[in-house]
């Protein structure tokens, strides 16, 4: 539905980050079906019939005046969103961590203390709206990994009754690459939380197999569906063992620990899985087909 806007409008802007309220000569919609998508049309290219009209088949944002930024924050905003020089960052390079909390009447300020209780050598902490933010973080040796994000996560949520999402960049040295890679990373974000809601840190790899699984052309989905998806359909244990031993490395011990079964009967699923399918799990192309038949299966439960 944007696109027939900006067919329409042909001044207008679309964006997939909450408007500012420094962008208050466009009246800004955002399409209630396709998250985090706005358009911003001058307001001197609407008239009060058209208003009205677009009100009904749109959301009517108001871009949130209550976020300041200054200093560092400003600066990096600036750079991301304006198209400013960057400011200057360890030659070691820089990440952003973005995330996103599950609701908008929490004091954003006792947030950013904690967390900055995490990020305390983060160069920028930015706030996108009242629900959205940005982490800037140099790499250091005492930077976090992925199940250290899932700590956090977890820490918040049990001091603030919220549930928070990360998104962890890629650390990156030149400054176009870090600005393009970022809107990329963005749209990833954006992807990865609707593709897998109950993951609280996300990552590329994390979100690639979802993306590949949800995306499938239809002749290989139609044969990985009657070859593999239906059995997990009828076997949700085998499925989610399946799932378990490959997202741990085919590490039958550690795989056995997670699911909270004897080897023995771990070993024993996966013979009975590579007897109704004929899959060799040895073979990295067979474990890689069986990984996105569980995405697909889990998913379209």
């Amino acid at each position: 539905m944007l696109s027939k806007l900006e067919n329409f409008y042909p001044n207008s802007i679309t964006t997939n980050l909450p408007p500012e309220s420094t962008s208050n000569q466009y009246y800004w919609f955002k399409d209630q079906g396709n998250e985090g998508s706005w358009i911003g049309i001058p307001k001197e290219d609407v008239s009060s019939g058209q208003l009205e009209l677009l009100c009904k088949l749109f959301e009517l944002v108001i871009p949130d005046d209550s976020i300041y930024l200054a200093g560092a924050a400003k600066q990096w905003h600036s750079f991301l969103f304006e198209d400013c020089d960057p400011p200057s960052f360890s030659p070691a390079g820089i990440r952003f961590i973005q995330f996103q909390i599950s609701k908008d009447d929490i004091d954003n300020k006792e947030l950013e203390t904690a967390l900055k209780e995490f990020f305390h050598n983060s160069p920028a902490f930015i706030w996108l709206d009242q629900s959205n933010g940005i982490i800037v973080e140099e790499r250091t040796d005492a930077g976090y990994e992925e199940e250290e994000f899932q700590s956090i996560a977890t820490t918040i949520e049990s001091d603030f009754f919220i549930k928070p999402s990360f998104y962890i960049g890629k650390f990156r040295t030149d400054s176009t690459e870090i600005r393009t890679s970022f809107f990329y990373e963005r749209d990833l974000f954006i992807e990865g939380m609707r593709l897998i809601s109950k993951e609280r840190a996300l990552t590329f790899e994390k979100i690639f197999p979802s993306l590949l699984a949800a995306h499938l052309p239809e002749t290989p989905g139609l044969l990985l569906e009657a070859d593999v998806i239906q059995i997990f359909r009828e076997d949700h244990e085998l499925m989610e063992t399946m799932k378990v031993f490959l997202e741990n490395s085919s590490n039958t011990s550690l795989a056995a620990k997670k699911l909270y079964v004897h080897r023995n009967t771990l070993q024993y699923r996966l013979e009975k899985f590579t007897e109704k399918t004929g899959m060799n799990l040895k073979d990295f192309s067979s474990a890689l087909t069986v990984y996105l038949a569980c995405l697909i299966a889990e998913n379209t439960e």
